[in-house]
């Protein structure tokens, strides 16, 4: 978390950071105001780990700084080319008025949405059964399952490009496009 926090103050926006469904969980776990539903949800996904990786026993003992900067992230980026964001968008809807509720936990019916939403979108959330990267014509899924022992994988971009020119995961993969 520091590093990205560092990262993101130097680099300003050639860094961007997104805010995802698990760093959403977190928050409402974090927060005095919390439900014990807020609590569980998080517990049960991930939150555990997360607190032992702190060497905390509740999750609003986490560092203020961390919760606070989780708390600002954007939900999207976009430029002329990608929508980038953590689950992906509802089909048929612009945009610009997007749902934060989709843009955090949904797949269906965006996954299988043959849809074209003027920008690629790029996201994840949806771990892919082949591990490997799945770029379609209205979108591009980069999470390979990580969190189920598969790889993390990235993707780069030249130019003006609307797809990547290649993949590349923590293993040394390269794929290129």
């Amino acid at each position: 978390m520091d590093f990205l926090i560092r990262r993101q103050s130097d680099l300003g926006r050639r860094f961007i950071c997104l805010r995802g469904n698990h760093e959403e969980m977190l928050v409402r776990a974090a927060d005095k105001h919390r439900s014990d539903h807020d609590l569980m949800t998080w517990w049960g996904n991930g939150g555990e780990q997360t607190l032992k990786s702190y060497g905390v026993d509740d999750p609003s003992e986490l560092p203020a700084e961390h919760l606070s900067w989780m708390k600002q992230l954007p939900l999207t980026h976009i430029d002329r080319h990608r929508l980038f964001v953590h689950a992906g968008v509802r089909p048929g809807v612009p945009l610009a008025l997007q749902s934060e509720e989709d843009l955090l936990w949904i797949r269906e019916p965006f996954l299988s949405s043959r849809d074209d939403h003027g920008v690629l979108v790029v996201h994840g959330h949806t771990p892919t059964t082949s591990r490997q990267a799945d770029l379609r014509a209205n979108r591009l899924n980069l999470d390979t399952g990580a969190c189920f022992g598969g790889p993390l994988t990235a993707a780069a971009w030249s130019g003006a490009r609307r797809a990547p020119i290649m993949f590349v995961t923590d293993t040394g993969e390269i794929v290129r496009l």
